[in-house]
């Protein structure tokens, strides 16, 4: 697209009914995002709002975001500056970058009641996503290859917002030609060309390799398509062999198989998933790393396995079994997957906030007082059962120990502790608690829509009631 009259067409997956962020740096590429957005929203009478993010880093920031106000103050555009304030890291400050500029900008979001949140992200940024994810399979071994479909166009955030990508198929030679013939003038940041940091070094490299832009492009379109496929079978596997008890304790009993026929790439995804769902983990564990696991599935299988197989991948403690009891494999396999005991840490909510507990339990305090959450530790779990008169229905008794515990502070002072993910059916009014999953749910791409639809259908589903 060597010229922009189809502006409609750029903005297909952006809503008209409700506000709308922009991110502008006041580079090339976010610049004619903002014209471009702004002709769009002008048309449909969208209520656009611009922002700038102030990372701290560098002293020109101040200056470029000023330079990005006036340009937006010319368009009669609300314009803002988003700052990152605290201590930055020694090490992987870009990473860290990225992830609190997209929680500011969420925030500023939910602030004006948008939906959306529009960045400029390139052709040229997608090649040098896919070249730089491929050189790290090569490194690390990894090889299922789903990071290789790059950017989305749509991306969902925790929170229900969602980032929008509409120049992800436009080169950035022809955003400046568009802002050239359109007279804008755009900044150029020093960090661009400085060689420490890998995007730049492979930035390079791409410009020196004429057509490998476009053999990338066509490997990132392909492995999208690939990982759509996968993530909706993954999440109809799901939705037929996992159930979630309480505890939680989540169950997954796959269909017979033969021996060597548990590596197939449905299951391993839909295990991937299991994993960061019990485990809380930010991420998904590699598919490499599940190899002790399938030889025990096989060996069940085989009718070689003749103990109980655990293992502990991502947070999450894995118990592989024959199912229904029967020995040798013929009742087929059941796997268990509960959180360990290990790096858990306390939340304290005010009125009117909203987190996640250890990347597993999202938690909004709607009522008037405090909440505090911390796991369950054996006396609590005891005096628990000694006043309900009865043990709660959790096997293994062991995921009580890494449940949730709510302590919520009524009206009078006290405080009364629930556990959520046990008995979910005496929350006070105004606490919403549900299990959740960081590492599926956030920075969540389209492609994988189906896979944070089934874990979001957990609440509505019967076999994720996760009272006794």
């Amino acid at each position: 697209m060597s010229r922009f009259d189809y502006s409609d067409q750029l903005f297909e997956n952006v809503p008209t009914d409700e506000p709308v962020v922009v991110a502008v740096s006041g580079g090339s590429d976010s610049m004619a995002l903002l014209l471009l957005a702004h002709s769009w929203a002008q048309k449909h009478d969208v209520e656009l709002h611009a922002v700038t993010i102030d990372h701290g880093l560098r002293a020109e920031a101040a200056a470029e975001a000023a330079y990005v106000a006036g340009i937006c103050a010319r368009m009669n555009l609300q314009h803002t500056v988003l700052a990152w304030d605290g201590m930055k890291p020694s090490f992987g400050i870009q990473e860290a970058a990225r992830l609190n500029r997209y929680a500011l900008m969420d925030d500023y979001a939910h602030e004006v009641g948008a939906g959306t949140i529009l960045t400029g992200h390139t052709a040229d940024d997608q090649a040098e996503t896919v070249l730089m994810r491929a050189e790290r399979r090569r490194e690390d071994g990894e090889s299922d290859g789903r990071g290789l479909a790059g950017m989305a166009g749509v991306t969902g955030l925790f929170g229900g917002t969602k980032v929008v990508r509409p120049l992800l198929h436009v080169s950035r030679n022809a955003l400046r030609d568009f802002l050239s013939r359109h007279g804008q003038a755009w900044i150029e940041d020093p960090s661009n060309h400085d060689e420490s940091f890998e995007r730049v070094r492979l930035r390079q490299r791409l410009a020196a390799a004429p057509g490998e832009r476009e053999r990338l492009l066509a490997l990132a379109a392909a492995s999208a398509g690939l990982r759509r496929a996968l993530s909706l079978s993954a999440a109809q596997f799901l939705a037929r062999h996992a159930t979630v008890r309480p505890g939680p304790v989540i169950a997954l009993r796959p269909p017979r198989s033969r021996a060597g026929e548990s590596r197939n790439p449905v299951l391993a995804l839909a295990l991937q998933t299991l994993v960061a769902l019990a485990g809380g983990g930010r991420h998904f564990v590699a598919r490499h790393r599940f190899e002790p696991l399938w030889q025990a599935m096989d060996d069940l299988a085989a009718g070689r396995l003749e103990r109980e197989f655990s293992i502990t991948l991502g947070g999450a403690q894995i118990l592989c079994r024959p199912a229904g009891g029967k020995r040798g494999g013929a009742g087929g396999t059941e796997l268990l997957l509960l959180r360990e005991r290990r790096n858990l840490s306390s939340l304290l909510l005010d009125p009117g906030e909203a987190a996640v507990w250890d990347g597993r339990l999202q938690l909004f305090n709607g009522t008037d007082g405090p909440v505090f959450v911390e796991p369950a530790d054996r006396r609590q779990i005891s005096e628990f059962e000694t006043e309900r008169g009865g043990k709660f229905a959790v096997a293994p008794r062991r995921a009580l120990l890494s449940t949730p515990l709510v302590h919520v502070q009524r009206r009078d002072g006290t405080a009364e502790p629930i556990l959520p993910l046990v008995e979910n059916g005496n929350l006070p009014r105004g606490l919403e608690a549900r299990l959740a999953s960081v590492a599926i749910e956030h920075f969540c791409p389209q492609w994988d829509f189906a896979l944070r639809d089934w874990v979001r259908s957990l609440d509505n589903h019967a076999s994720a009631s996760l009272q006794p």
